[in-house]
């Protein structure tokens, strides 16, 4: 019957470019090495700016929704700046100046007409990994307080929806060039 149906979940990112990744991909593998386990996140490095459940007939709308809000967004630089906490868990690199995306989550925040259990993230930060529970506080204080810089162009949204265990790209959303 349709009330023991899995509603889907999704998750609606602005992706960091190919560079930047690579480096990302570099911290997650030192932060492995260092705490030996599968602590490390295994997204693509990314800005989450959503996630929410939404039953499958309305994606559709929610497309035509996020495209909307895209059109209206001119491509902008994020820098990330430096490694940090959010106690007792994520592991994040920090994005210096929030407020571009402040915009964005505003304009997301009116998808909770078409969505459940939707969380909108104010902080944008890419995740690197989780801390393990047996982690020693002096590794992860010195994991965490070690420099890093990048910067790149936010220039779409990326709408997943989780398969199984594993996220599938719906469709990407780019925003408007900026002037020359």
């Amino acid at each position: 019957s349709w009330g023991q149906e899995a509603i889907p979940q999704y998750r609606l990112v602005i992706p960091a470019d190919e560079p930047v990744s690579r480096q990302i991909r570099q911290l997650r593998i030192q932060w492995e090495s260092i705490f030996g386990n599968r602590a490390a996140s295994e997204k693509p490095p990314s800005i989450t700016l959503a996630c929410f459940t939404a039953r499958e007939e309305m994606e559709g709308t929610l497309m035509r929704w996020i495209q909307r809000i895209s059109d209206q967004q001119a491509c902008f630089p994020v820098v990330l700046n430096n490694v940090s906490a959010i106690p007792p868990e994520i592991i994040y690199i920090r994005v210096q100046d929030a407020s571009p995306f402040s915009k964005l989550t505003g304009m997301l925040r009116s998808l909770g007409d078409f969505v459940t259990d939707s969380r909108v993230f104010d902080r944008p930060f890419i995740k690197l990994g989780c801390m393990p529970d047996d982690a020693p506080r002096e590794a992860v204080m010195q994991y965490t307080h070690q420099a890093f810089h990048a910067a790149f162009m936010a220039r779409k949204l990326i709408l997943f929806r989780k398969e199984g265990d594993q996220w599938q790209v719906v469709s990407q959303f780019p925003f408007r060039e900026t002037a020359a």
